[in-house]
């Protein structure tokens, strides 16, 4: 009985062992996920089949041209595509986190609070402690964020890649939002005797297009719109110039005091409540304006030609497409009618907020391979360099660009054709956002260029002169509260109200403001006491 017993036990350690040994193997070998083990050339010996979620939409299903085959060979990945749509982003992306489900690596709408807590959770990957000198064109990036540095100081690590608004380009410093940019009808400007210039009041505006509806210059006759905003753009264009905290990007702010302040409540506000209560009642503004959805104020200006100003921004994007708009739609050169320029308060200050370098994150699944990790890093950190760059935002040098004998881009698409157009939903660019690129790319007609980067100069040192710029204080912005969310308004409809109720406008305010404060006070003690 006792040889049987000791060759039974002698048995399973036998096959114990054998089995740790087939184990071993087969991590060595990589497992069922590969390896990222290269050849000879340098190409990737192993396929991996990498999920991604982002909000570029995938045509027909269609991954198969150039552009995306030259990402999946130089990498040797097989992407399983997840599209997800603006309108449910924040609330897919949170089952996905709270269920386990995240796909290997998601464009995330960051939330502080939420990146918090997930990460206490162990819901977002710990990156490895050497990952910027591995990947170092992604850390150089990373480093320019801001957010990047202070979620370390928070978390003692990293669990996210904040993704770069500016790269190597920022158009100026300090960096101000891109919105706050007018485009106004410049052959009626000429014909009612109105100076362009690089900057106006808000009363300024609304006098031209005063001037612009009393002499009708482009017999438009009733379909005529002087100021063709939605309440957002009037919000962004009439209010925010006048007090910079009446927007829903920085309600809140520390003022001189030392204490807290509501911004809606200050009577900057009112300032700009006024303005814009006046424009609808002049007939500046549409009577519906304030039913209006995403571009239908735009629309006036590009498609129907019956607007005087509209709201643009300051990309030189926004611009190059305003002209394709213009002269698909009514046949004429938009150098010859548009006029850009930023807003002032009335006071001559300029007022927006200091932008923070980064928009969104890139989040991995917590149970993420290192080798699907580290391919992906290597994909992204490639994406950063300059010859990357020139793939995401140009097409293939020879055959969509060239350099001249400058040395200068120069870009081959037929006129009137963007880089997206041949080769649709270009999602690899995952990390750098194309806002850096726009300040350099030869597709963009170089006078929108110039144009956009003196108009964030002018924001600048405008702001910085009148120290009217909103500055981003890190610990207030990244400050997340039950009682910050219960603080919360669509102030866009808010102030489109007030300014169409019946009786008083300063009366109406202030019961307004009243009516909210119960909400209000509650996040002001917050602040008070936190900060």
């Amino acid at each position: 009985m006792n040889t049987n017993k000791k060759l039974s036990v002698r048995s399973i350690f036998v096959i114990t062992l054998c089995l740790l040994m087939l184990v071993v193997t087969a991590c060595s070998n990589g497992g069922s996920e590969g390896s990222n083990e290269k050849d000879a050339d340098g190409n990737y010996t192993d396929n991996l089949t990498i999920s991604v979620a982002n909000l570029t939409e995938i045509k027909n299903g269609n991954l198969d041209n150039d552009f995306h085959k030259f990402w999946t060979d130089k990498f040797n990945v097989t992407w399983d595509y997840n599209y997800i749509d603006w309108d449910s982003w924040g609330e897919k992306l949170r089952l996905w986190i709270n269920s386990g489900d995240l796909p290997d690596v998601s464009v995330w709408n960051y939330v502080h609070g939420d990146a918090l807590n997930n990460i206490d959770q162990g819901l977002f990957y710990k990156f490895p402690d050497d990952w910027k000198e591995r990947w170092p064109n992604v850390a150089a990036a990373y480093n320019l964020t801001g957010l990047g540095d202070k979620l370390e100081e928070l978390t003692g690590g990293t669990y996210l890649l904040p993704r770069p608004i500016y790269y190597e380009n920022k158009p100026a410093d300090p960096l101000t939002n891109q919105i706050g940019v007018i485009a106004l009808r410049k052959d009626w400007a000429e014909a009612v005797g109105f100076e362009l210039k690089d900057a106006y009041t808000t009363t300024e505006l609304n006098e031209y297009a005063a001037l612009v509806k009393e002499k009708d210059p482009g017999k438009v006759g009733n379909k005529l719109v002087p100021l063709s905003y939605n309440a957002a753009d009037a919000m962004t264009n009439i209010i925010m110039p006048n007090s910079v905290h009446a927007i829903t990007d920085s309600p809140f702010f520390k003022g001189e005091d030392g204490q807290f302040h509501w911004g809606p409540a200050e009577p900057e506000t009112l300032t700009g409540l006024k303005l814009m209560q006046k424009a609808y009642k002049d007939g500046l503004l549409n009577p519906e304006f304030y039913t209006w959805k995403n571009n239908e104020g735009q629309n006036n200006f590009k498609v129907t030609g019956t607007a005087a100003v509209t709201s643009l921004g300051g990309l030189a994007s926004y611009r190059q497409g305003l002209d394709s708009d213009i002269r698909k739609n009514l046949g004429v050169d938009s150098d010859e009618m548009v006029h850009t320029a930023i807003v002032l308060g009335d006071d001559g200050k300029y007022r927006n907020l200091e932008q923070a370098n980064f928009w969104s994150a890139l989040i991995f699944n917590p149970e993420i391979s290192d080798e699907k990790f580290e391919r992906i890093m290597d994909l992204i950190d490639y994406s950063a360099t300059k010859e990357g760059q020139l793939l995401i935002n140009m097409g293939f040098e020879g055959t969509d660009w060239k350099y001249d004998e400058n040395n200068e881009l120069v870009s081959l698409l037929p006129e009137g054709t963007v880089l997206e157009d041949k080769y649709p939903a270009r999602f690899e660019g995952l990390y750098l956002l194309g806002d850096d690129f726009s300040v350099v790319n030869p597709a963009i007609k170089k006078d929108y260029r110039d144009r956009a980067v003196k108009l964030f100069e002018e924001k600048a040192k405008l702001g910085t002169e009148g120290q009217s710029l909103a500055t981003y204080d890190w610990d207030v912005n990244l400050y997340d509260s039950k009682a910050k969310s219960q603080a919360s308004f669509d102030y866009q409809n808010e102030y489109a109200n007030l300014i169409l109720k019946s009786g008083d406008l300063e009366a109406n305010w202030k019961g307004w403001v009243n009516s909210k404060m119960s909400l209000v006070q509650p996040y002001l003690d917050e602040l008070n006491e936190n900060f």
